[in-house]
């Protein structure tokens, strides 16, 4: 199966990878940054990665969590799930991301209310096929 297929049938999941992946993506440049000497007086490029990564780390577990209890094929909640792990157990200072999760209900049903959303915002969207006839 090709993996535009897969993502269409699990768009939350896909996303979710995506976030993920951005969250492990900002942990490294926050450590890569913060332990360089020469970069270590420009504070606001670390911490504005680290924020990055703390705002997307918490929806983005509940969204894989949601992909992985309704989505069918669940390969992209699974390795969504699989690099936030690491990347928290690797790096230290992503410790930080953990705090988020105390809201993650929340988060969950946030993902639930856009799933909903999403899918009454297809349905009441006409395609222009009905107007040409098809």
């Amino acid at each position: 199966m090709h993996v535009r297929q897969i993502a269409k049938g699990a768009p939350i999941g896909a996303a979710s990878l995506t976030a993920l992946a951005t969250v492990a993506m900002c942990s490294l440049v926050f450590r890569l940054l913060s332990s360089s000497p020469a970069t270590a007086f420009h504070g606001q490029w670390p911490v504005s990665f680290i924020i990055i990564a703390y705002l997307l780390f918490s929806p983005a577990v509940a969204c894989a969590l949601y992909s992985l209890v309704f989505e069918r094929p669940k390969t992209f909640a699974v390795a969504g799930l699989v690099i936030g792990l690491v990347t928290v157990l690797v790096w230290r200072e992503s410790i930080i991301l953990l705090d988020g999760l105390a809201l993650l209900p929340f988060w969950f049903l946030a993902a639930m209310g856009l799933v909903r959303f999403l899918r009454w915002r297809r349905g009441k969207i006409p395609t222009n096929n009905a107007e040409r006839g098809f």
